[in-house]
């Protein structure tokens, strides 16, 4: 492969890579069995579908990758170099996502002496003896508002929270999270015996939106009551106080305001009533570690001590029933049907392919969805819900989005540092003809 072809098809970062990984898995059925039409049944393409995507292969690599006669088709010297790199290169890039990305790779394996816990749940002091004898860990807490909590973690006072939210926490903090659910607990309102609507059964969002609300700050600086209904797709209340804890429960038993209590909490004293939603909005709780401090083993140790106290409690106050999850594993936000469509390659959990990383190199340096829509010759809203299905399919958030544009989160533009290491090695491994080192060559077979 000529100098010239190699930088046409490596170093410029603006082009997709020679291969995607559908060309990878392609060229490697040709150098398994050879046979054009069981090739084509591997991949899932008709014989004269195949024969197309290789002359376009052939052409985008600037050289013959296979040769082909009488029905079988084997890979060309500079098809097996391609192939070996390519598989290389994937694999590469798979490790650079678990490790860059989800954090996966950059797990702790040390305890840290003392853990600073910011928490907006009173139970987490109730576990600071039994941490500090089972688990050989001192925790320093803060205690705090839930959006605080979230701050504290982004901007690096704390290296753990305990928390509640309703959307995914990882779209607030940019640092590499992972998040283990403790508690599912439904909500209700809460209501002066005297308000007008105590006499109902149960209430829907609908006929509380002209109602003035009362409400502690949530996540990511909004309000749990606005949250609840743009969750439900309803307009946020007009009047909604925010105040503390305490001067909520203040106005509410004052009467003419409501507001959102856990069931998982027992019944309220009077004057107080407490009644349940139709609409049934659900709010988590649970431990949000960041991966490079805190051991995957301690966090789970830990989360599933605050599971077995959260059941406990339930036990006790005999409120409406909570899911308690006893974690295992970390959550990750689960996939929405439909992610895979117009066409595009239904990629693996982990996987990105070569149009993902043109995508993410585009955002890096236009910084804007549209600008790099317009690179990518997408429409801006095509581009949005591309970049949507991308962060669901990793389960991760991979665009901080500002008022001044869009930019990569940190571990992102880690990642793509990584990524122009390995396209340089891609280009100089497919130059030289180096093959997989722990992989034997198979022999393809004769073109005759």
């Amino acid at each position: 492969m000529s100098v010239g072809v190699r930088s046409r098809l490596f170093a410029a970062r603006n082009m997709s890579l020679p291969c995607s990984r559908l060309d990878v898995q392609l060229l490697d059925a040709i150098e398994r069995c050879g046979d054009i039409g069981e090739v084509g049944r591997r991949v899932g393409l008709r014989t004269s579908a195949l024969e197309r995507h290789l002359d376009r292969l052939d052409r985008s690599g600037g050289v013959p990758l296979t040769s082909r006669g009488h029905g079988v088709v084997r890979l060309t010297s500079a098809g097996s170099r391609m192939l070996a790199a390519c598989y290389r290169f994937y694999r590469q890039v798979d490790a650079a996502v678990r490790t860059h990305i989800l954090g996966l790779g950059l797990d702790a394996s040390e305890l840290p002496n003392i853990l600073a816990v910011a928490h907006s749940d009173a139970m987490l002091e109730e576990l600071v003896e039994d941490v500090a004898v089972r688990l050989g860990v001192l925790l320093s807490l803060t205690t705090t508002a839930p959006d605080q909590a979230l701050q504290y973690l982004a901007g690096y006072r704390v290296d753990a929270a305990y928390t509640w939210w309703m959307d995914d926490p990882r779209m607030a903090v940019d640092r590499p999270l992972r998040v283990f659910e403790v508690v599912r607990d439904p909500l209700c309102v809460i209501l002066n015996r005297d308000h007008p609507l105590a006499g109902r059964v149960e209430l829907s969002l609908a006929d509380l939106l002209g109602v003035p609300w009362v409400s502690e700050v949530g996540p990511t600086s909004e309000v749990l009551v606005s949250q609840v209904f743009h969750a439900a797709g309803l307009p946020a209340p007009p009047q909604v106080h925010v105040t503390s804890a305490s001067v909520g429960r203040g106005l509410l038993c004052r009467g003419g305001v409501v507001g959102f209590s856990s069931g998982a909490l027992p019944a309220p004293e009077a004057p107080l009533v407490r009644r349940p939603v139709v609409e049934q909005p659900y709010r988590h709780t649970g431990l949000l570690v960041d991966s490079t401090v805190v051991p995957s083993a301690f966090a789970l140790d830990l989360a599933a001590m605050l599971a077995a106290r959260h059941t406990a409690r339930a036990h006790r106050r005999r409120g409406h029933p909570i899911e308690v999850t006893v974690p295992d594993t970390p959550t990750p936000p689960s996939p929405r049907s439909g992610d895979e469509s117009n066409g595009e390659r239904a990629s693996a959990p982990g996987e990105l392919d070569n149009d993902d990383l043109q995508l993410l190199r585009a955002v890096a340096e236009h910084g804007s969805i549209n600008r790099a829509a317009t690179v990518l010759s997408l429409s801006q809203p095509a581009l949005t819900r591309r970049v949507g299905r991308l962060e669901h399919r990793l389960g991760a958030r991979l665009f901080v989005r500002t008022a001044q544009g869009t930019r990569l989160t940190g571990p992102v533009q880690q990642f793509l540092r990584r990524l122009a290491e390995l396209e340089d090695e891609l280009g100089t491994m497919a130059h030289r003809g180096i093959y997989r080192p722990d992989v034997p060559m198979r022999r393809s077979p004769p073109a005759g």
